[in-house]
């Protein structure tokens, strides 16, 4: 199976002008943001910024990874490693909100640039903020993702502009597009997302998000467990992937052809038992609770010191010391709630294994915008809903 990497070898030497910007110059963009770099990148290219890299010491444990291949092929493919970088913004704050963000804006020409949203990265400020996710409609990352596109918009106002972005960052990126005002919706050529989490009924049914939807696309590997968690009323297109589940959430692992991926047939059905499992949990548990559960549990990892995930999985048997003087630390009631949560998970994949999810018949379903009633794939939307006014393009698609 060929990949995003290989086309970097194949087509890394065919600049936009002669190709137009693709999915996998998106998918490649949306992964380089997670390069350890700063504002001090700004004015420089990309393959002078993988270029220090290569030889900065405290890289060095990366370079026999994806990440290694990336960077030693980028001062080698000008149509990526030219792009000149005009701006990168990190922030990692507690207060007042959870808030891992970076963001990127790269020039593809005179006339356009690419903001790439990172996904989360391994400090449990991250993960807190993933958590959030999953039970808040609108979480402080969305509305500071929107704030940046805002800023970048006014400092290059005659730019036309992609989004895009990876897991948390695609959900960013997108939320963007939905909350700016339609000024700048109208300079969006896309908003894509790779393996990004959903939506809740709440944000794609506001207006801003119904008249963004037709600019937005999202990529979703076959086997996809955080991107099937929410709703995907946008055009979603499932990619090939011969790697395990586990390892399908880089975009890297998908399958590429010439300039585009690999199309699947749909999600493989254990992806839907999952999707089908978060959903059960998702109404299983009030949110305030969950909410309340989930702050005591992160406040508990933050005085035990635990402020990076490698922490509780680079060793299982330290981890899971670890972890089990975390949760006897929270008070009886919270620490029920959480063991609770992950057990309904679990309990709700179990019993969702004979679900005709797994004949591959789901289309038997009713069409609804209900999670509450059953799971809600992009496959059956109800797209006449009286709250989804949706455009007749992604209406004829849906129906």
């Amino acid at each position: 199976m060929a990949g995003s990497l290989d086309y970097l070898r194949w087509r890394g030497d065919l600049l936009f002008k002669e190709k137009p910007f693709n999915s996998v110059d998106a998918s490649l963009l949306s992964s380089i943001v997670y390069l350890p770099a700063d504002a001090s990148a700004v004015g420089h290219t990309l393959g002078e910024v993988a270029e220090k890299l290569h030889h900065l010491p405290s890289f060095q444990h990366q370079m026999h990874s994806e990440t290694g291949a990336e960077v030693l092929l980028l001062p080698e493919s000008p149509r990526i490693g030219n792009m000149k970088i005009l701006d990168w913004t990190n922030r990692l704050e507690k207060e007042p909100h959870p808030l891992q963000f970076t963001a990127a804006t790269f020039a593809i020409d005179d006339q356009t640039m690419v903001i790439a949203y990172r996904g989360t990265d391994g400090s449990m400020i991250g993960w807190n903020e993933d958590m959030r996710m999953n039970y808040l409609p609108e979480i402080y990352g969305q509305n500071v993702a929107a704030e940046y596109l805002e800023q970048i918009a006014q400092k290059f106002p005659e730019r036309h502009i992609y989004l895009v972005g990876h897991s948390k960052g695609g959900n960013f990126a997108q939320y963007a597009l939905s909350a700016v005002e339609p000024a700048i919706q109208d300079r969006i050529i896309k908003a894509i997302s790779f393996d990004g989490l959903g939506f809740f009924r709440e944000v794609y049914t506001s207006p801003g998000f119904v008249r963004a939807m037709p600019k937005m696309k999202t990529y979703l590997p076959q086997a996809s467990i955080f991107g099937a968690m929410l709703d995907h009323p946008e055009h979603t297109l499932v990619v090939k992937s011969e790697v395990a589940m586990r390892n399908q959430h880089d975009p890297r692992r998908w399958s590429v052809g010439r300039d585009s991926f690999t199309l699947a047939d749909g999600l493989t059905p254990g992806s839907r038992v999952i999707r089908h499992a978060l959903i059960t949990f998702n109404h299983s548990i009030p949110k305030d609770k969950r909410d309340d559960s989930f702050s005591a549990l992160f406040e508990a990892f933050e005085n035990a010191d635990i402020n990076e995930l490698h922490q509780l999985t680079n060793n299982k048997l330290v981890g899971t010391y670890r972890l089990g003087r975390i949760l006897m630390s929270l008070e009886p009631e919270e620490r029920k709630l959480i063991t609770k949560i992950f057990s309904n998970i679990w309990d709700s994949y179990k019993n969702n294994m004979t679900l005709p999810l797994m004949a591959n018949n789901y289309e038997l379903y009713p069409k609804s915008n209900d999670s509450n009633k059953g799971p809600i794939f992009y496959e059956f939307y109800d797209s006449k809903h009286p709250d989804l006014k949706l455009p007749p393009n992604i209406e004829q698609k849906l129906r």
